[in-house]
């Protein structure tokens, strides 16, 4: 077993860029809303740099230097009225995901979703994009819960799958998502197919570090 943790019963995952490639749907909502407020504008894939930390924080990453707190703010009010309505539009799974989360069902490992996305459209795009995925759980950032990294935003996971968070794998694909795995207690698993590399999840303290979602279903099939 991993630093001699407990036999992992539980796969908690992170959304973006590691169940579905929403980046397409986030780009077109936060350039809408930047736009709309006379600021510049991104290529899609530029966009991939700005989330991972919430979108508070992504509007931040994408707006010009010294952009006013006022102008943030409206970004952000735009960027929330627009993506309920587009957040399914091209969003797609990954290749192999679908895959993987079969094989950890048919396994009997109960599995849920933790988002820094807004709740709402985290869970339109699991029920549209994932119908079939028997999810124990799926949060999302609502008012008045931590958000990731702060490993205060496990206790609605921890209540809702009702285990420790050494029985408990978190796979996601930021360096946020390994320091909130590794500051909750739980096997910090990278997704190195989303938005940052292997490397980087390596050194943001990654423990399994698999090169495809093929590889993580082995690897957390060998910590069970």
């Amino acid at each position: 077993m991993l630093g001699g943790m407990c036999m992992i019963q539980a796969v908690v995952f992170d959304l973006d860029g590691t169940l579905l490639d929403t980046i397409p749907d986030i780009a077109g909502s936060l350039n809408r809303a930047l736009a709309a407020c006379g600021l510049p504008t991104h290529p899609v894939r530029v966009c991939e740099r700005f989330v991972g930390g919430g979108i508070r924080e992504a509007v931040r990453k994408a707006a010009p230097e010294n952009t006013p707190a006022e102008v943030l703010d409206q970004v952000l009010s735009a960027y929330l009225a627009d993506y309920p309505n587009h957040c399914t539009d091209t969003t797609r799974c990954y290749p192999g995901v679908p895959r993987l989360l079969a094989g950890l069902e048919e396994a009997g490992m109960v599995l849920g979703v933790l988002s820094n996305k807004t709740e709402g459209p985290t869970r339109r795009i699991i029920e549209t994009l994932l119908p079939g995925v028997p999810f124990r759980c799926v949060f999302g950032r609502v008012d008045g819960r931590p958000l990731k990294p702060d490993p205060a935003a496990a206790a609605p996971v921890l209540e809702a799958l009702a285990l420790p968070p050494s029985d408990i794998a978190y796979v996601g694909d930021s360096g946020t998502d390994m320091q909130f795995a590794r500051a909750a207690g739980m096997l910090a698993a990278a997704a190195p197919w989303g938005y940052r590399s292997r490397s980087e999840l390596v050194a943001m303290g990654a423990e399994l570090t698999p090169d495809s979602p093929e590889g993580l279903l082995t690897l957390l099939l060998a910590a069970a």
